[in-house]
Parts: C-alpha cells; sequence; structure tokens
C-alpha cells in the first residue's frame, strides 16, 4: 500500500471530498433537473435512470403472477376468418364476450373502443342483445390528458356533456385534493346502450415516457367532470376482489395519493400514477384467438371452453395491421391490451413497486462518491481500481436485490456515473501532481537500481523524504587494482572508454541482482543491498551479483588486453551492519546513499584484498547470513585501523551449489586445518598443512602468508595473551 506522510495525506483527503463534492452536484444536475433538456435538448442522462428500471425487470426475469387472466386475441387468424374485417362486427364480438361470461369467466374487459356509430348500428343492437346475457362486461375509456405532470390537475373542468350522461354513473366522485390528472374531455367511450348494459369501465390511458417513449406506468385514475375513472387494470382487480366503488377511499401524503378499499391499499406517486410490474418476457399469460371461442361454442366444445372459468378475459387486438402496440421494458412492439393485464396483476398480487426513499438516496449518493474520491486520490491506483469496481459491483447488487427481494427501486445510473466520474477525475488530479515527482525518482534511480525498485520507490515517494533511517544493509565496494599505473600508460580517451564500459558492465550486474548503486568513486564503485526497499535476501544477492561481476571481467580481461595492452582486474570488500540510509545533502540537491561503519569496513575490506592477495572479501557478518548457500574460507581475523573489534574476514569462493573439482576440495581441507593449528600456536604442524595444501594450488598467496608468519612467529612467538586477532599495519606480537 503506498506511504504518505500526514500532510500529503490530509491534502489528498481533502481534494478527495472536493471531487466528489463537485462530481454529486454535477450528477444532482443532469440526472434530476431539466437542466441539459431546456438548454440543450438533451436527455440522455434522465433516460438513463429510466432504463435501469428496464434492466433490473429483465433481470429479474419472470416473478410469481396471479394465474387469473387470459387474453384473448383480435390476431391476424380471427380477423381472416372473418373476411378481413376490422373493427370486427360488434355482434360477433358481443357474441364472444357472452360465451366468456356464460362460461364462467370473472370479468371480461374489452380493450376496444365501442364509440357510436351508424354504420354498426345493427351489429350494435345485436352485440347489445348479445350481451344482456352477460355479467360483469366492461369497456373501455380513453380520456384527454393534456400532460402526466402537475399541469394536468390543473387543467380546466370543461366537460363533454355526452361522454358525462353516458359513462358517469360509473364515477367515483373526486376528493377535493388528489394527484391524479384532471381530463377536459375523454374522446372515447361506448356507445349510451353498451354502456347501460356494462358492470363498468375502465380508462385505458398509460404513460409513455416522453425521453424514450417505453411505457412503464399508468395513472391510477383520472378526473373527469369531477369525477375519477379507475385504470382498465384497476376496475378488473376490484371486481375480482369484489370493491364497490363506494368502498373506495383517498389520502393525500408526501408521496402521492394513498388509495384504499377491502383489501386494495395501493400508494400511487406524485402524479397518481403505479409502476407496472411486468411479469415477464413473452406470453406469460394464456392467449386465445377470438375466433376459436366462436368456433368452440359452434363445436359445443366444452373442454376449451372450460378453461374461461373464473378467470378474468381481456380482450384487445394483436393484428399487426391495427397497430396497438407499444415500445415496454421486455420489448418494443408488445400488444397494448398486455400492459392492462400487467397493472390488473401488479394490483391483485400486490406487487407494487415503490421509488427508494428520496432522503436515503440523497445520502447514499454523496457517500459513495466521498468513498471514491479518497480511496482514489490515497491509496495505490490497483487498489484503488479493486475498491471502486468492488463498490459499484455492490451498488448494482443492493439494487437488484432490494428491487427483486422488496419491489423498491433504487436510482442507479447516476450514483455509477458520478463514481466513475469522480474516479477518473481523481486519477487525474493525481497524475498531475505526482508526474513531477515520478520524474524526479525515475530520474534520481533509474540508472542506478533495478526498475521494480524504481516503481516501488515511486508508489513509496515517503522513502525519498529528505534524511534517513536506520536499516540494515549489505555493503559493497569495489575497486580496479593499480588503476594509477594503468592510468599512466592509457591515453585519456582510451582510459575513459574503458571505465565507461567497465562501470556500464558493473552496474548493470548489481542492479540485474536488486542493488542500489550508490556512487562512483573515479573507477570505484559503491553499492547496497536492502535499501531503498527491504530485502530479506540481500546478503545473498550481493554474492551472486559479486561472482557474476568476476565472472564477466574474466570474460572480457583478454579482449580489453588485446586493445590496450593492459590486464585489468578489481577487488571488492563485502559487508553487513546497521546504517542510516536516505537522502542526504540539502533541500536543493541531494543524494540517495548509505552512511555508517559498515560502509568504512566494507572499504577497508576491499582494500585488505591487497594485503592477502585476494580478490573478494566479506566479513564475518556477511558470512554469517549466507553460510549455508555460498563457499568460502576463512582468511583471517584482524583489527583494521579506527575499529577497537576484530573482524573475522573470509574469502568468498563461489556459490554452494557450484561443481568443486577433487584439487579444490583437498586443498581447503588442509587449509583450514593449517589455519587451526596456526590459531593453536602449533606452527611446525601448520606449515606443514598448508605446504600440504599449495601442492594442490601452489600459487595461492594466502598459504604462502600464513606460512611466512608461523615461521615469523617460531622465532619471536606472539605474546602469551595473542588471540590470533592480526592487527594491520603492525607485524604482530
Amino acid at each position: 500500500m503506498e506511504i504518505l506522510d500526514t500532510k500529503t495525506r490530509q491534502r489528498r483527503w481533502f481534494v478527495g471530498i472536493g471531487i466528489a463534492f463537485a462530481t454529486s452536484l454535477l450528477t444532482l444536475l443532469l440526472f434530476h433537473t431539466p437542466f441539459l433538456r431546456y438548454s440543450l435538448g438533451i436527455d440522455i442522462f434522465q433516460s438513463l435512470e429510466r432504463r435501469v428500471y428496464d434492466v433490473l425487470l429483465k433481470a429479474r426475469g419472470t416473478r410469481v403472477q396471479s394465474g387469473h387472466l387470459v387474453m384473448v386475441r383480435i390476431d391476424e387468424y380471427t380477423i381472416n376468418k372473418m373476411d378481413n374485417e376490422y373493427p370486427l362486427p360488434r355482434d360477433q364480438v358481443g357474441a364472444a364476450m357472452t360465451l366468456l361470461s356464460t362460461f364462467g369467466a370473472r370479468a371480461v374487459a374489452l380493450d376496444v373502443y365501442m364509440a357510436p356509430s351508424r354504420r354498426d348500428s345493427i351489429e350494435g343492437a345485436w352485440m347489445v342483445e348479445y350481451l344482456r346475457e352477460a355479467e360483469n362486461i366492461y369497456q373501455a375509456i380513453g380520456a384527454f390528458i393534456p400532460a402526466f405532470d402537475a399541469e394536468a390537475t390543473a387543467a380546466p373542468l370543461d366537460v363533454d356533456s355526452t361522454a358525462h350522461y353516458v359513462i358517469g354513473r360509473f364515477g367515483i366522485p373526486a376528493p377535493p385534493a388528489h394527484t391524479f390528472p384532471r381530463s377536459p374531455f375523454i374522446d372515447d367511450y361506448p356507445f349510451p346502450e353498451l354502456a347501460e348494459i356494462s358492470k363498468g369501465v375502465g380508462h385505458t390511458n398509460l404513460i409513455l415516457d416522453p425521453l424514450d417513449g417505453i411505457m412503464r406506468s399508468g395513472p391510477l385514475f383520472i378526473e373527469y367532470a369531477g369525477k375519477l375513472y379507475p385504470t382498465l387494470g384497476l376496475a378488473l382487480a376490484m371486481e375480482r376482489l369484489g370493491v364497490s366503488a363506494q368502498a373506495i377511499s383517498f389520502e393525500m401524503n408526501d408521496l402521492g395519493t394513498l388509495v384504499r378499499g377491502g383489501p386494495l391499499e395501493i400508494q400511487t406517486g406524485l402524479h397518481g400514477e403505479v409502476y407496472i410490474n411486468f411479469v415477464g418476457p413473452g406470453k406469460v399469460f394464456p392467449e386465445v384467438s377470438l375466433y376459436d371461442i366462436l368456433m368452440a361454442a359452434k363445436t359445443q366444445d366444452s373442454a376449451f371452453l372450460s378453461q374461461f372459468q373464473d378467470k378474468v378475459c381481456i380482450i384487445g387486438p394483436t393484428a399487426r395491421a391495427v397497430g396497438d402496440y407499444y415500445s415496454m421494458p421486455y420489448s418494443e412492439g408488445t400488444p397494448g391490451y398486455l400492459a392492462h393485464a400487467n397493472m390488473y396483476d401488479t394490483i391483485i398480487t400486490g406487487n407494487f413497486i415503490r421509488d427508494a426513499n428520496s432522503t436515503i438516496q440523497l445520502i447514499l449518493l454523496p457517500v459513495i462518491v466521498a468513498i471514491v474520491g479518497i480511496v482514489a486520490t490515497t491509496i495505490r491506483t490497483r487498489i484503488a481500481v479493486i475498491i471502486s469496481i468492488t463498490l459499484a459491483l455492490a451498488l448494482i447488487l443492493f439494487a437488484y436485490f432490494a428491487f427483486v427481494d422488496g419491489n423498491t427501486l433504487y436510482r442507479v445510473a447516476g450514483p455509477l456515473f458520478a463514481l466513475f466520474v469522480c474516479f477518473g477525475s481523481s486519477l487525474t488530479y493525481r497524475a498531475a501532481t505526482e508526474g513531477h515527482q515520478r520524474k524526479m525518482i525515475t530520474n534520481m534511480f533509474a540508472r542506478y537500481v533495478d526498475r521494480t525498485v524504481v516503481r516501488q520507490l515511486i508508489e513509496n515517494p515517503l522513502l525519498l523524504t529528505l534524511g534517513g533511517e536506520s536499516r540494515e544493509i549489505t555493503v559493497l565496494f569495489s575497486d580496479i587494482k593499480d588503476f594509477t599505473a594503468m592510468s599512466e600508460r592509457l591515453s585519456p580517451d582510451t582510459l575513459v572508454r574503458l571505465i565507461n564500459t567497465y562501470l556500464t558492465e558493473m552496474t548493470n550486474i548489481i542492479m540485474d541482482h536488486r542493488g542500489t548503486v550508490d556512487k562512483f568513486i573515479g573507477d570505484a564503485i559503491m553499492a547496497f543491498w536492502g535499501a531503498p526497499i527491504s530485502d530479506l535476501d540481500a546478503q545473498y544477492q550481493a554474492c551472486v551479483a559479486t561472482l557474476e561481476m568476476k565472472r564477466r571481467l574474466d570474460s572480457l580481461r583478454p579482449r580489453w588486453r588485446k586493445l590496450t595492452n593492459v590486464e585489468i582486474g578489481h577487488r571488492v570488500g563485502i559487508n553487513t551492519g546497521r546504517c542510516i540510509v536516505g537522502n542526504m545533502g540539502s533541500e536543493s540537491k541531494f543524494n540517495y546513499t548509505a552512511m555508517g561503519d559498515p560502509v568504512n569496513l566494507a572499504s577497508r575490506l576491499e582494500g585488505i584484498n591487497k594485503l592477502y592477495g585476494t580478490t573478494i572479501l566479506m566479513s564475518g557478518q556477511t558470512y554469517r547470513g549466507v553460510t549455508e548457500r555460498i563457499r568460502a574460507r576463512e582468511i583471517d581475523i584482524v583489527q583494521v585501523a579506527g575499529r577497537t573489534e576484530p573482524v573475522t574476514v573470509y574469502e568468498l569462493i563461489g556459490l554452494a551449489t557450484d561443481p568443486l573439482v577433487d584439487s579444490a576440495k583437498y586443498f581447503l581441507e588442509l587449509y583450514h586445518q593449517g589455519l587451526a593449528a596456526y590459531r593453536a600456536r602449533k606452527w611446525d604442524e601448520g606449515i606443514g598443512y598448508l605446504e600440504g595444501a599449495l601442492a594442490y594450488v601452489p600459487t595461492d598467496p594466502v598459504a604462502h602468508m600464513f606460512i611466512e608468519r608461523m615461521r615469523m612467529y617460531k622465532h619471536r612467538p606472539p605474546k602469551d595473551d595473542w588471540n590470533g586477532v592480526f592487527v594491520l599495519g603492525s607485524s604482530g606480537s
């Protein structure tokens, strides 16, 4: 996780909250006000929010229904059988309705306007005659409504006296105050004789969303001439439940109008509307053709006609030529009479969809966005992405289950829009403010540490504040042998090219093994492991890098010898200890470096190589961390200038996995026996062991040195308190 200082974290918190606040205001402006519609004619944002309802319905699938409904189609088949005549002959429609009632239908509704007409006078008369034998027949009325909003409730009370005379007896006296739309006149209503024998009427006005033309709701009642007329679905539900018009009461509240009557309790919206909780996609209700009903009566197919027993039947046109199709959530071409069927089923099952509490939604928006703003500005981008996506998925799942389990509709499009806008804005802020810091860190470290380390430093800039911290690191010093003499023999240009090539090769190896190149001091390299990124394997990585440096130099030496006629070698010192590591310097110019006694000792070990004729020396502190993973031999216990504590020094030979030839194995065994004899003051025995070791490696400088030292001690023994420590700069005593 990204590490931030308190001041930076607080600043980012305030910025994140500020971005969240601005995003919340923008979302409210776009999704909950008509600002864009009136200024630019754009409805996309509010339309997106309406589409959430459609998506939730489709995700839910088919819900449990009442099982009361049978849909009677006036389809192409029926029209063809009746000589391609539409509207159908009224007497035939009346006959079918009577048959449905006769065979036990609880209610039969005709979603076709039966207005007065001279041409249909004879057919209309026969229709009336047929229906005199029927019960519970309902007719459709079509009211003109200026708008489905507050203006509709203030429409003038001019009325069409004819319509009022024909259907007035079916209306419910309107209370003084309500939220239902008001109609100044009714376009379509049944002719008087038909109305007289009908049980009731229901309006067929449903709301086509002005933003996208999709039908999602309808007004529960419409006021006309001081009376309220129910939607066709409600009229059929009242019949099914035995609720009379006189039992209906109305109560205004903050949400709209609460309608009660018997077992019914329906809360409308602010404009008297009710969401249609569509049962599902496809043919969710049983369907039959009207012509098949007439044929079943002729053939006395009682099995077919028995399916209407105790059912609510809605007759409506489904023929494409008739054009009674609308866009609904499940389909862009749905027969209109299915909307009334779904309204009926919503009411009868009590599956009313309610908008979630506006206060909760108003609080939910800024809370979600504030979390995203803070997360996106204060923690690692990758983690912020995961949290933001998780939050978005949680919001979607919450809205889904609230809808499926509780029929509660939460706004989702707006909060999701706000979430992603806030996240994008926060990332833009971070990119703008952190770009300089990233560039500074990259410029400072890209040439000295591996890219992985640079990435971690960018994600953890607190590591690079001016100052340092105490940390255990492994330090390496390397230096070219006899550099002064070599520089006198080469021209400046050749020397520079040679040194640059050498430093490049060695630096690449150090960086490849997770090391940090601290500085170049002429031909010398100082590097360390374990900072700025902690590394539990620092000692081993330093050893691996050192051996790789030696192998690379051995491979380059023949080519350089051929080009420059000089022999190039180097010496390395390695030590492990606790140092102060960090940016050292002034506020305007500083370098990332390590300071402390372990750094000085690593430098001294590099120089001690010259005394022993070795190439790579490490301290006992480093050796103890890698004992099982490398091959090394103990060289000496020395006391360097400026230190009171002696240091055991080891020569790094190779990795434990490297093969060891027999001669080297015998050499090391005899060498360590000779060293043990030396420590025990057994000079002759020690000399014997070391001379035996030289038989395998005749040129080993350390064995020769100890032989000379023990010969000296034979003639001039060290003091009685001698503990094997060799004080550098002395002959030992």
